[in-house]
């Protein structure tokens, strides 16, 4: 009986909910619509009172859109929506965060917190210092000091007459890094540099330094990275090396060094300063032979990105991608191009005088402007910068007039040209040159 009662449970429920008549299993069982159970209607007494069974009840309702959109494309529309959901997104952080992704401070992780003592056992024998200034808008920046100190030269920051009483020649290295990481980390880089600088023979009486910038929101400088913001750290740069290291019986060059962004930044801030300072820095003055001086002797563009359209192509090459189209909407414009424009400008400035008559104008040249000599450091396997952008920065410096030197170093990556024997030598080689002139 406790098994025919169980069966007759079973029956009854499946009977209340299928749309077909079955029969129960052969279990010894009478069929159901001849059990009745108290409380409870039976299939077949459901349909003799008239109750039907509807499953449409059970269906979502379609809206005016799905109706008109076939059932079997609704899958791919979504996945389709899904996709430029997500490129939407990404495009509106690429534009409104596009200073975090440009200044990459934070990588590689604890970057900022990074110490020059650190290092210290890669860079031997150089030794590093830390130096503070401030930058035209008061912002506190930290500047890396690199010297080989050698015996019987003083080891101020400024240098000195020699006991000859002949004029101390000093060059200066100004280097401007790239967007990622912090100042400690190249230090064993520059540190290689500066020492095949003292192992090649040289032109004697003659001190050289690295000092390397870190931008604002980079290592331990503060406040937070913008283009306007980088420009006034340059120029404040370059104001504090030409105060520190001038002195009435020195003779100082400088060279600027930029890799990567930095060379855009280097390009830029010799341009500005150059234009700046030509009128007002008692350095810069005209000489018996009708050409202007200035303290710049060489700028190096090492790995150079020409402009931001085309690190956005270089980043995402695939035509598909929006992300490669949105460089009009970036607010950061540092391009290599435009600099050199400016220094080609420079360079063929004329003064205009009013003469006697005021319908009188006069054309008089100006003394003759010298731009400093330039450096391309192209790499042969760069992974960040496509290789058309070396190709046109050569042709855009033919085009202008200005003297620009390349050097392709074969098997080096984005940042390994000065770790080549080859790329090295020649850097080093061009200081020389664009030195030994200027400090004869």
């Amino acid at each position: 009986m406790l098994k025919a009662w169980a069966m007759q449970r079973v029956w009854c429920t499946i009977g209340r909910t299928s749309l077909v008549k079955t029969k129960i299993p052969r279990v010894g069982v009478r069929r159901c619509h001849h059990l009745t159970i108290p409380g409870k209607r039976t299939r077949l007494e459901a349909h003799q009172a008239g109750h039907r069974f509807d499953v449409n009840r059970f269906r979502q309702p379609r809206t005016l859109f799905t109706e008109a959109i076939p059932s079997i494309l609704v899958p791919p529309l979504i996945f389709v929506g899904l996709l430029l959901a997500l490129w939407t997104w990404k495009c509106f952080w690429i534009v409104v965060l596009q200073d975090k992704l440009l200044y990459l401070s934070w990588l590689p992780p604890l970057a900022r917190s990074e110490k020059i003592l650190e290092y210290e056992r890669e860079c031997r024998p150089v030794q590093w210092l830390e130096r503070r200034i401030k930058s035209l808008d008061g912002t506190k920046l930290a500047v890396c000091e690199g010297r080989i100190f050698v015996p019987g030269h003083n080891d101020q920051t400024a240098p000195t007459a020699s006991p000859t009483g002949h004029r101390k020649k000093s060059v200066v290295i100004c280097y401007f890094q790239g967007n990622g990481g912090s100042t400690p980390l190249r230090l064993p880089l520059l540190s290689q540099v500066l020492r095949t600088i003292n192992e090649t023979p040289q032109p004697k009486n003659v001190e050289y330094t690295i000092l390397a910038l870190s931008y604002r929101g980079y290592w331990t400088s503060s406040g937070r990275a913008t283009q306007s913001g980088i420009e006034l750290d340059a120029q404040a740069f370059l104001d504090w090396v030409l105060e520190t290291y001038t002195t009435p019986d020195t003779d100082l060059r400088l060279i600027l060094w930029g890799h990567s962004l930095g060379s855009a930044i280097a390009s830029k801030a010799t341009a500005t300063y150059l234009s700046r300072q030509h009128d007002t820095h008692p350095s810069i003055k005209s000489t018996e032979n009708n050409t202007s001086q200035h303290p710049i002797s060489g700028l190096i563009l090492e790995a150079p990105s020409s402009s931001i359209k085309d690190m956005l192509i270089s980043l995402y090459p695939q035509k598909w991608l929006p992300y490669r189209y949105l460089w009009p909407f970036s607010w950061n414009h540092w391009d290599c191009t435009t600099a050199m424009d400016r220094l080609a400008r420079w360079r063929d400035h004329r003064d205009t005088v009013q003469g006697k008559h005021e319908s009188c104008e006069v054309d008089i040249p100006s003394p003759r402007r010298t731009i400093p000599p330039i450096l391309l450091l192209s790499v042969q396997n760069d992974e960040v910068i496509p290789p058309h952008v070396a190709d046109g920065l050569e042709a855009d410096a033919k085009r202008l007039g200005l003297s620009l030197e390349r050097k392709d170093v074969k098997g080096a990556l984005h940042t390994e040209a000065p770790i080549k024997l080859d790329g090295r030598e020649a850097l080093v080689q061009f200081i020389f040159r664009s030195t030994s002139e200027a400090l004869e």
